[in-house]
């Protein structure tokens, strides 16, 4: 049997077990307000089920919203409590497009925050990839992915070995799989804190191929790939532009029908290579009704959010004259003209004079001109390009002040003389006053069907038409569409 203790030594060892007990207490939430290095602030005690902690309080100046300003958005150590950003939930900031030969130097990642850059590589090619953290604490993350790759997923599913900088720099080589657009993330082990970094890239092998940063979708106009030509319409354009590098889709819509028909099928075939070529955007190069079409998509459809540039060739923006003349909707002789546009584009059946006969509706003076121009606005998101041809017949030709270079092919000889006279200068089937749209950048030396390389790649021979088609694909490169 124990001895009993005094009423006295009873009260001084509970004054004892209290003191301990508040000393524990208090010295564990010293260290609860700033975990250093761990990512993690203000975390012990915390309910795990009352889902992600606060982004904690700063003292520094607000950053800039993902502009890269050095010294933006850095922590200065001393928090209000709130807990730590959470890292699987960072703020995605979208940073700029790098052309070829530009890199990230002096880059801030701001605390809680992921960037993500934009770079384009032609497929063949591969590139070394160089991250360097220049400041700020834990190992910065970069990784590789399709610009479509859900924000969830890219590190799950990246392109390139994951690059990992701490005190050194850490490098990759990007074996590219397809032409195009590729985003670049970069992220910090510790997303608490601001970071600096470089970002680098040199080419190591096939690096004299091109390629734009959105697909190009070549657009045909009147009889697509059936009645001019045998091969193709744009002749032998598909294979140019993809044996230099860039991505190349072809669209494929009806011989002839009015543009709300074909556009429909347009629209339905961008979103098919959107997904084919993992891309967010196309660029649209339609020659004659195929620029109508696709100045459709972009406004009917509402395809401005996938369209970067747009491209037309010798387009109807204004309707031809030709059409109005077929159709009873201009004074003169109907059945001349009538039989002149049948004739080009092939159409023997009744069903496909019936098409055709929508088709030259759809490219009339007075419907481009009183209802499908007021009904389809340019899309400020998107750039509108135009080029046009300019033809001349023989008389004209040996003209030397006339400056024609090109001599109208035989077969649009007959619209060419009714434009001519009725209109102005012309490529055969439209003229260059109706055919300028958006920024024009000028004549081509062909008529309508040299401007496609056709008839079997036999044009004006002051006119390479894959010569132009490839100039055009690098000015689109360069402006980075």
């Amino acid at each position: 049997m124990l001895p009993a203790r005094s009423p006295a030594l009873t009260a001084a060892l509970a004054v004892s077990l209290v003191t301990l007990a508040c000393g524990d207490s208090q010295g564990a939430g010293s260290d609860a307000g700033m975990t250093e290095g761990t990512g993690s602030t203000g975390a012990a005690g915390s309910d795990p089920t009352s889902g992600p902690p606060d982004v904690p309080t700063t003292t520094g100046d607000d950053d800039d919203g993902g502009t890269g300003t050095m010294g933006q958005g850095q922590t200065t150590g001393e928090t209000t409590g709130a807990p730590a950003c959470d890292p699987t939930d960072l703020a995605l900031v979208e940073r700029d497009y790098l052309g070829v030969g530009e890199d990230v130097l002096g880059e801030t990642l701001p605390a809680c925050s992921e960037h993500r850059w934009y770079v384009a590589f032609p497929d063949e090619s591969s590139w070394q990839i160089r991250l360097t953290r220049t400041g700020g604490a834990g190992p910065l993350r970069a990784t590789v992915a399709y610009p479509d790759e859900p924000a969830a997923l890219v590190w799950q599913t990246g392109l390139a070995p994951p690059l990992v900088s701490g005190e050194q720099p850490a490098e990759a080589i990007f074996a590219v799989p397809r032409s195009g657009e590729f985003a670049i993330h970069v992220r910090s082990d510790s997303p608490d804190q601001a970071s600096d970094y470089n970002l680098e890239f040199v080419c190591s092998i096939g690096c004299g191929r091109e390629t734009t940063r959105f697909p190009i979708v070549l657009v045909h106009g009147w009889t697509g790939f059936e009645a001019i030509g045998p091969i193709t319409y744009f002749y032998n354009v598909f294979d140019e532009l993809v044996g230099l590098g860039y991505p190349v889709e072809v669209a494929i819509l009806d011989p002839y029908n009015s543009s709300t028909v074909r556009s429909g099928q347009l629209a339905e075939q961008v979103d098919e290579f959107l997904v084919a070529q993992r891309a967010r955007k196309v660029d649209l190069l339609g020659h004659s009704q195929g620029g109508i079409d696709s100045r459709a998509v972009v406004a009917t459809h509402g395809y401005g959010d996938r369209v970067s540039a747009l491209v037309t060739i010798a387009s109807p923006h204004r309707g031809t004259y030709i059409t109005d003349l077929a159709l009873g909707l201009a004074p003169g002789s109907v059945e001349a003209a009538l039989g002149f546009l049948l004739n080009f584009v092939g159409a023997v059946s009744a069903q496909q004079k019936s098409d055709a006969e929508a088709s030259f509706y759809s490219l009339s003076e007075h419907y481009m001109q009183d209802e499908f121009n007021p009904s389809n606005p340019d899309d400020p998101r998107v750039k509108y390009i135009s080029y046009t041809g300019r033809t001349c017949d023989a008389a004209a030709f040996l003209i030397p002040g006339n400056h024609c270079n090109d001599l109208v092919d035989p077969l649009i000889g007959w619209g060419y003389a009714l434009l001519q006279l009725a209109r102005g200068d012309n490529d055969g089937l439209v003229t260059v006053d109706s055919a300028k749209w958006g920024e024009y950048r000028g004549e081509m030396i062909a008529d309508h069907i040299d401007e496609v390389g056709q008839l079997l790649g036999v044009t004006d021979l002051d006119f390479d038409h894959l010569l132009f088609y490839t100039d055009l694909a690098r000015d689109l490169a360069a402006e980075e569409h």
